[in-house]
């Protein structure tokens, strides 16, 4: 059930104006010293999969943008963004694949890549490594089908010699001393291939030095509908307008890497700030150096979310939302082939369930191609859009007297595809935890997901 009060993020304020806006609905309550009204969007064009909302101030507007990732392969996020202003109006743009960095009093700045990425990763670091004898094969169609219950056999009897030699007195080095055990209580992936706890586990030499971070295009949509696009010869990490200046804070480099005394690989994420005058309009190119720029004292990476600031909220700003009209999105606009394809992709993911799985273990570094857990699956689908159904049940090996049953919804309230790339993950998490109700008539009905 949905609740009739307001659930805003934290508050804004903006021209004497306190904006309240929904983290989910399409509304906002917005206060100033003499009056006090509702503002709704339910017909903004929400992207096609359930949205993450998150706030971004301008000097004149608030915008709340909207990001959905895909489920589709090779598609990062689709966004949309709405503009709300002190007076209550409310304007919506669709900003389709690139992530907002920003606001002016002119538009809302978005790129396609807002964040640099480490030029490689120590070779030390990677596994497996392309040409190195012994490197793990989880492509090889030679695997043998290991029994179940077979491996775990295996599994718990190395265990068993593990600890047994753990219980022997031995002497400590110092780098032991430093670095501790990373061992997991099964063995298994706790190190990389053909790699005994006796060998170095840092990389031999430092990261090199970092090159200039890429060059990028940035776009701002207009609040006239204008769109103007920029072409700057650094990543671009936020645009912001404070005090009337535009600051653009940008990556000099790519990240910094660093050997940490634990042996891992960390980075750090220097930034400088600039100032740009776009008040005559957005060039086509920019280059930094052309500007003086301050280095920002923070190198740890922070991505533009003014919704994280701690909760300011008071008395007052519980709002109820009873009798208020256009507080849900209008419903999604799905072809016959949107929903088949939404249903396919939760049963398919169901089904391979009873697929063997690839395993690499630390007893003998080697990939195991081993039965599924999985008995009796059955998946079903039932109901129409978007009230579709898809509901598994299973054994698994472990609990092999029981019955398993879950039920899937594919689509939200609003007929919007559920995010379904993870569902058998969590499954799986259920099952290994014991995360779920106890057992009725042999059969344990999980949680509705």
């Amino acid at each position: 059930m949905v609740s009739p009060q307001l659930d805003p993020f934290p508050p804004v304020e903006l021209g004497g104006v306190r904006f309240l806006i929904d983290r989910n609905r399409p509304v906002a309550f917005l206060r100033n010293a003499d009056e006090e009204r509702f503002v709704t969007w339910p017909d903004a064009p929400l992207p096609l999969h359930p949205a993450t909302g998150r706030l971004v101030t301008a000097p004149d507007a608030v915008w709340v943008v909207y990001e959905a990732d895909s489920n589709e392969p090779g598609e990062r996020v689709w966004s949309t963004a709405v503009r709300i202003d002190p007076d209550g109006s409310a304007s919506a743009v669709e900003i389709g694949q690139l992530t907002v960095i920003g606001a002016d009093s002119s538009g809302i700045w978005a790129s396609g890549r807002p964040w640099p990425w480490p030029e490689r990763l120590s070779r030390e670091l990677i596994s497996p490594i392309d040409g190195d004898e012994g490197a793990w094969d989880f492509d090889s169609p030679d695997l043998p089908l290991e029994s179940w219950e077979e491996f775990q056999k295996d599994q718990a009897r190395w265990q068993r010699e593990q600890e047994r030699e753990l219980l022997k007195p031995r002497t400590v080095n110092a780098r032991e001393r430093v670095e501790g055990d990373d061992a997991d209580s099964h063995g298994w992936f706790a190190f990389a291939p053909n790699e005994s706890p006796d060998q170095q586990r840092v990389p031999l030499e430092p990261p090199p030095a970092p090159g200039p971070s890429s060059a990028v295009e940035l776009v701002r949509f207009g609040v006239d509908g204008h769109i103007d696009t920029i072409t700057v010869d650094r990543t671009v990490a936020r645009i912001e307008q404070v005090g009337g200046r535009t600051l653009m804070t940008f990556f000099p480099t790519n990240p910094v890497g660093r050997v940490e005394p634990s042996g891992s690989l960390g980075y750090s994420y220097p930034r400088n700030q600039i100032v740009v005058d776009f008040s005559a309009g957005v060039p086509s190119t920019l280059a930094v150096e052309d500007f003086a720029a301050t280095a920002l004292l923070s190198e740890e990476w922070d991505p533009i979310r003014v919704d994280d600031a701690p909760e300011q909220t008071v008395a007052s700003d519980r709002v109820d939302l009873t009798g208020v009209g256009g507080i849900t999105w209008a419903p999604a606009q799905l072809s016959n082939a949107d929903i088949q394809i939404a249903v396919d992709r939760v049963v398919e993911q169901l089904e391979r369930l009873t697929e063997p799985t690839k395993t690499w273990t630390r007893r003998d570094d080697q990939v195991h191609l081993v039965e599924s857990p999985y008995l009796d699956l059955k998946v079903g689908v039932s109901g129409d859009w978007p009230e579709i159904v898809v509901t598994v049940e299973f054994r698994n090996r472990e609990h092999s007297r029981t019955l398993f049953r879950r039920r899937y919804r594919v689509f939200d309230a609003n007929g919007r595809p559920v995010d379904s790339r993870y569902l058998t993950v969590y499954l799986e998490e259920d099952i290994a935890t014991g995360s779920h109700p106890p057992e009725r008539d042999g059969v344990i009905d999980l949680p509705d997901a």
